[in-house]
């Protein structure tokens, strides 16, 4: 079977020798459990990790073992109070510790995802060192030596658990001391849910909210503080992956809820009391329990053709909520919003709302409508100049509802326009969109025609 080598050999084994004996000069420490331990969640799929545990240190250089949840991001280790502590901090290594986690795992089957978002199927089938360039995997045919950088996710998705970071340190003097570490840890986030239960009329509703949170980790968490962390966040962009060399070869030798506050520009949720929050998903209240206004909508959307187009089309009718934030006196978080219609019990929809500040409404379009429906045509075509033109068209609705309706025709322009006549006036939205408001009756027919001049270009 041949052997394909992603990292080489003789270098990870050097390494690994050199962090060996360098860890022999120095004594060798655990820290204990976290007495802090305080979470910011993103709901970017990112947490930051402040905590506090208490470590026994000698004088001089000393190796201290920190567990940490398998998907941290070491690079972004920080000791935030090593001058308070009279600690220098040397820098870390990182990875499961031999004879552990990843020796356990021989034998399993594991997804193996590479930097830079590929992944494959594998079998561990021995390992050498302490990480995953340092392991002999099964990939189909083919015996793959490393995976350098690689995460590995167990069958049913569960990463692997928790391991630890070994911290390089020179402490000033002999004792035990609190030390404090920031860091991030992916693989874990928050959603935020609302619903909203219509009135039989649907003109109000009730508006409920709640955060999930979801721990992919592995690990168990036991914050002291959890907060959440509501804004559009930019994370740097992974650097393109470098070509590796593959070599093949016969055969290889291994070894054996409370309201919302600023936060710079996005707005913060403090979890009153959170306990513990295990591997999973798991829901805290969102302060979002109110009557509200509801104006129910019909909006029909097209865009403008340039060109000349005899075919009729089939436009759908979206139906739209807009909600009465205003009197909410809390920001909502971006999330989805569900519909339930007939007291609550039947499902209506939903739609994703943006981060949406105090006492500002929102709009969410949650279905087509069954029972009333829309057809457009061009009836007219002229061409005015080489990049203007001139079109009429006609909108006819058909409705088979028990009540009027009123549908927007919301038409999207590509250049510069102007209506020229419409039989409903309309109403200039934006640089690029016009709507007309049209009124159909009960179980009847309503057109909607208009003529546009367009151009595009100079």
């Amino acid at each position: 079977m041949p052997v394909r080598f992603r990292f080489p050999v003789a270098a990870s084994l050097a390494l690994a020798a050199r962090i060996a004996a360098s860890a022999q000069t120095a004594s060798e420490v655990t820290a204990g459990a976290a007495t802090r331990q305080e979470i910011v969640l993103t709901n970017q799929n990112l947490a930051v990790i402040n905590e506090t545990r208490r470590a026994d240190l000698p004088s001089g250089a000393a190796v201290l073992s920190w567990s940490i949840p398998g998907t941290a991001r070491t690079e972004t280790w920080s000791l935030v109070n090593g001058r308070e502590a009279a600690v220098r901090f040397l820098g870390l290594t990182a990875g499961l510790s031999e004879g552990s986690v990843l020796a356990d795992l021989v034998g399993r089957r594991v997804r193996v995802e590479r930097p830079g978002g590929a992944s494959v199927q594998a079998e561990i089938v021995a390992v050498s060192g302490a990480g995953t360039d340092q392991a002999l995997f099964r990939e189909g045919n083919d015996l793959v030596y490393g995976e350098p950088g690689a995460r590995l996710v167990l069958e049913g998705g569960a990463p692997l658990p928790a391991h630890a970071v070994r911290l390089k340190l020179s402490s000033e003097r002999p004792g035990a001391r609190d030390l404090s570490a920031r860091y991030l840890v992916s693989d874990v986030g928050w959603d935020a849910n609302y619903a909203l239960a219509l009135s039989a009329d649907e003109k109000s509703g009730r508006l409920e909210g709640w955060f999930t949170v979801d721990n992919r980790t592995g690990a168990s968490f036991a914050p002291t503080r959890l907060r959440l962390l509501a804004g559009n966040l930019r994370t740097a962009p992974a650097p393109a992956p470098r070509p590796q060399a593959a070599y093949r070869a016969e055969s290889v030798v291994v070894g054996g809820v409370a309201g919302s506050e600023p936060a710079s520009e996005s707005r913060i949720y403090e979890i009153a009391s959170p306990g513990a929050l295990p591997a999973g998903r798991t829901t805290f209240p969102l302060a979002a329990d109110a009557d509200v206004p509801v104006e129910k909508r019909y909006v029909a959307r097209t865009s403008y053709w340039f060109g000349e187009n005899a075919d009729s089309q089939t436009v759908p009718v979206g139906v739209i909520y807009k909600v009465g934030a205003k009197k909410l006196a809390a920001a909502l978080p971006a999330g989805v919003v569900r519909v339930y219609t007939d007291g609550g019990s039947v499902f209506g929809g939903e739609d994703r709302i943006a981060h949406t500040p105090e006492r500002t409404d929102f709009e969410i379009e949650v279905s087509e409508a069954f029972d009333l429906t829309a057809r457009r045509r061009q009836t007219s075509f002229t061409q005015v100049g080489p990049r203007e033109s001139e079109s009429a068209w006609e909108v006819a609705f058909t409705s088979r509802k028990k009540d009027d309706a009123t549908v927007i025709v919301r038409e999207t322009f590509p250049g510069e326009w102007k209506v020229l006549e419409s039989t409903v006036p309309a109403v200039s939205k934006s640089a690029r969109v016009a709507e007309f408001a049209v009124p159909v009756p009960a179980g009847g027919e309503a057109r909607l025609t208009y003529r546009v001049r367009a151009r595009t270009g100079r």
